[in-house]
């Protein structure tokens, strides 16, 4: 408050005095005054205007006020000699001394491609790919060579999420994107059964809560494995099997440990016993799961054994930030 009060009336002072030392230049208006002292009083006119000025913006140009101090008297001291060239030497001339003060590290950088001029920013880790679209793609899209690189590209997506994707790519009409598919599920599925393999082997030389992680970690391999293979129904109920005969094994060896018993009821859910189900995923809350996480599965557990007295009140416990995101929030809307 107090510099606007000093820097105002000081600045339009200045700015007076730039305006009759400019008209004495174009017509003379009478003043006896020599060409030194009207070049000392622009000089001491244009430095008062600038210093005022600086001190005004010091808000919107934060950090150290010298540039601009600097860029602003020059503008004001070269202006009535050379015009719009002074201009442009000033402006220059701050556009130096900007770029050298600048401290922000680059946030985005960009590509060749044209219709994608922007990739990620450069200090933003960039997330694993999802399955969102692409089956939709592969059942509309006409550009198969677009699908068969994006096929191929789901190697970087997580198995879970990668099965349905190479499943319906293998029922494609086009015969790359079909072979591909097929290499790439062959692939993972061997990915997957060597892991179980080392993993097993590590098991019989572990214990206590390391040999229950393996434990554990065996189970989700085999879960994994399930998302590749369910459509074969000798082949579901053997992989459910073992995946639940592990995840059990590892509650025995930790019964504390809060994923064991929300996979073992993933497991539950999917082999049909949804009251097993519903004490695991409670249980799991209890060991200090997100309820956010958990209440979902039981809500889905309880549409199956038709209790909705139930199902309405689990939903009623999600936090109102969760039930915001489609599709979830369409399953809140449907049975508020």
């Amino acid at each position: 408050m107090l510099r606007n009060l000093f820097g105002i009336p000081v600045l339009c002072l200045a700015l007076t005095a730039e305006l009759i030392l400019s008209a004495q230049l174009v017509v003379d208006l009478g003043l006896s005054i020599t060409m030194s002292a009207w070049l000392f009083s622009h000089t001491m006119a244009s430095a008062l205007a600038a210093f005022c000025t600086s001190i005004l913006f010091k808000e919107l140009v934060p950090g150290k006020r010298v540039p601009l101090l600097f860029f602003l008297f020059l503008t004001g001291f070269f202006l009535p000699f050379i015009g719009a060239l002074g201009i442009w030497l000033s402006i220059t001339f701050g556009a130096i001394i900007a770029r050298g003060r600048h401290q922000q590290k680059e946030f985005w950088q960009f590509t060749s491609n044209a219709e994608l001029p922007f990739a990620a920013p450069i200090d933003r880790p960039l997330p694993k790919l999802d399955s969102r679209g692409f089956i939709e793609q592969l059942a509309f899209d006409p550009e198969t060579e677009k699908l068969y690189k994006k096929v191929a590209g789901t190697r970087h997506i997580r198995d879970s999420q990668a099965g349905p994707i190479l499943k319906q790519a293998v029922g494609h009409e086009n015969d790359r994107i079909r072979l591909v598919a097929y290499q790439m599920l062959d692939k993972k599925v061997n990915t997957l059964n060597r892991e179980i393999q080392r993993l097993e082997s590590d098991a019989r030389a572990a214990s206590g809560a390391g040999k229950s992680n393996i434990h554990l970690q065996i189970a989700n391999n085999y879960w994994e494995l399930l998302t590749l293979e369910e459509d074969e129904p000798i082949a579901r109920e053997e992989l459910l099997g073992k995946a639940h005969g592990h995840a059990l094994k590892a509650a025995e060896l930790d019964s504390k440990n809060v994923n064991v018993h929300f996979t073992i009821g993933q497991i539950n859910l999917k082999q049909g016993d949804s009251q097993s189900a519903i004490a695991s995923f409670e249980r799991s809350i209890s060991l200090g799961i997100s309820k956010d996480k958990a209440l979902p599965y039981i809500a889905e557990a309880a549409y199956k054994m038709r209790d909705f007295v139930k199902l309405r009140t689990t939903l009623d416990q999600v936090s109102p930030a969760f039930k915001t995101y489609p599709p979830f929030s369409n399953v809140i809307e449907y049975w508020a």
